[in-house]
């Protein structure tokens, strides 16, 4: 609902409806209710994190919208697939029920980004936002370390912005919690 907020009071005319079925579909996909899909089992990367990060995000967003002229801005369209990318930036942690041989996705921990890209691309064309994935594709890599950031493709600056957002909502959103280093130890 905070996330909501910020976004309806930035963007008073778009719709929400896109970023309300990402959020059911995120709860949907964590808690193993999507078809093809076994739910979260790392202690760490979980939903708590994910809706952190979110609104860490979207309180990022808001005060990007508001220190920038109207032409710099990112708009409701950028804007939006910045917290899509937030909702599932770590979805590639989430074991597909073909993953056998793997006990739990903290097995996924060095590749979870690229998984995580792949998911998003689906999810995006999905959703009719399939012209979005080859931007988000490379903007959730500001998440991880698979790639190094010289080697991230983006063309507009206002996305390249947007990946740095998403990368530090990421880090915002652990570095706040208070037991991220126990949850890390366990």
């Amino acid at each position: 609902e905070a996330v909501h907020d910020i976004f309806v009071e930035l963007y008073p005319n778009a719709s929400w409806n896109p970023l309300r079925k990402a959020f059911k579909d995120f709860d949907d996909l964590f808690r193993g209710r999507t078809p093809g899909y076994l739910g979260c089992d790392t202690l760490y990367h979980d939903i708590q994190h994910t809706l952190d990060m979110t609104l860490a995000m979207a309180r990022l967003i808001k005060g990007y919208e508001l220190t920038h002229a109207a032409s710099e801005q990112l708009g409701p369209g950028r804007a939006m697939l910045g917290i899509i990318t937030c909702l599932f930036h770590d979805s590639g942690y989430i074991r597909h029920s073909a993953d056998e041989g793997h006990f739990n996705g903290a097995e996924f921990t060095r590749s979870h980004v690229t998984r995580s890209a792949l998911f998003l691309e689906k999810y995006l064309a999905g959703i009719g936002l399939g012209p979005a994935a080859p931007v988000t594709r490379q903007i959730v890599h500001f998440t991880g370390y698979e790639v190094d950031f010289s080697q991230i493709r983006i063309e507009h600056p206002k996305d390249l912005a947007l990946g740095h957002l998403v990368g530090t909502a990421d880090l915002m959103g652990q570095m706040a919690d208070r037991c991220y280093l126990e949850k890390c130890r366990d």
